[in-house]
């Protein structure tokens, strides 16, 4: 009996930014620091598991972080037009697909609870709150947050404990990336993978090109999927 939903962010209810939006963004950061922009992508790329864990303290430090890892230094004046740049960039990437919030909404009409369990950067969770579907989630989770990352288990358990169900009961829906989809199944999760047809960019870190499990390309897919006919 499938009691909750449990979503991942981007790929998911978000589209992936695109190569070139993520250039653009890596570029002008790093102009304003007055770093090269390869050096400062190369130092993103390389720390996103330190930044995904919240272990920076804050996105001035993880920009900090990536920009002096090559052991450059930066305008430390500068710092506060890189974090607003990149807080630009993030609020335009968290923009819900076309039918996420018709589909989240009649899962809540079928008495379901709605989680969220991302992998993200410290910006995101303070920019969540805005958009118009937060409110229909019960719990979310944002691994800056919690200190905890996909694909590790106990980030699926506390989203369970937080949501009140056993893993059998909650359904995990992602695209596909460092492992998560294979991490949910292995912990007893009914586990469905997202992906679009006229997807834009394949931005996962670690895709699971070798899911052979459940698979839509849309979100209101869900709503007809039978595991969810079969309800409490």
């Amino acid at each position: 009996m499938i009691k909750a939903v449990l979503f991942d962010l981007f790929g998911t209810l978000v589209d992936n930014p695109t190569n070139a939006e993520v250039s653009q963004l890596h570029h002008e950061v790093a102009s304003v620091l007055g770093v090269p922009a390869e050096d400062y992508a190369k130092g993103w790329k390389a720390t996103f598991q330190e930044r995904a864990q919240g272990k920076h303290g804050s996105v001035a430090k993880s920009i900090a972080a990536a920009a002096t890892m090559n052991g450059g230094s930066i305008n430390q004046e500068a710092l506060p037009r890189a974090v607003e740049i990149r807080y630009e960039f993030t609020r335009g990437w968290l923009t819900p697909r076309k039918d996420a919030l018709l589909t989240v909404t009649e899962l809540k009409k079928r008495g379901l609870k709605i989680g969220l369990l991302s992998n993200c950067t410290d910006e995101v969770p303070e920019i969540w709150p805005s958009l118009n579907i937060a409110s229909m989630f019960d719990e979310p989770l944002f691994s800056s947050q919690e200190r905890l990352r996909k694909p590790l288990p106990e980030f699926y358990h506390r989203a369970l404990e937080r949501l009140n169900v056993v893993a059998s009961e909650c359904l995990y829906l992602a695209d596909g990336d460092n492992g998560e989809l294979a991490a949910a199944k292995k912990l007893g999760m009914p586990v469905v993978m997202i992906r679009p047809f006229d997807l834009l960019n394949d931005y996962r870190q670690d895709p699971e090109e070798d899911w052979d499990g459940p698979q839509i390309e849309r979100l209101s897919e869900l709503l007809h999927l039978e595991i969810l006919n079969n309800i409490s």
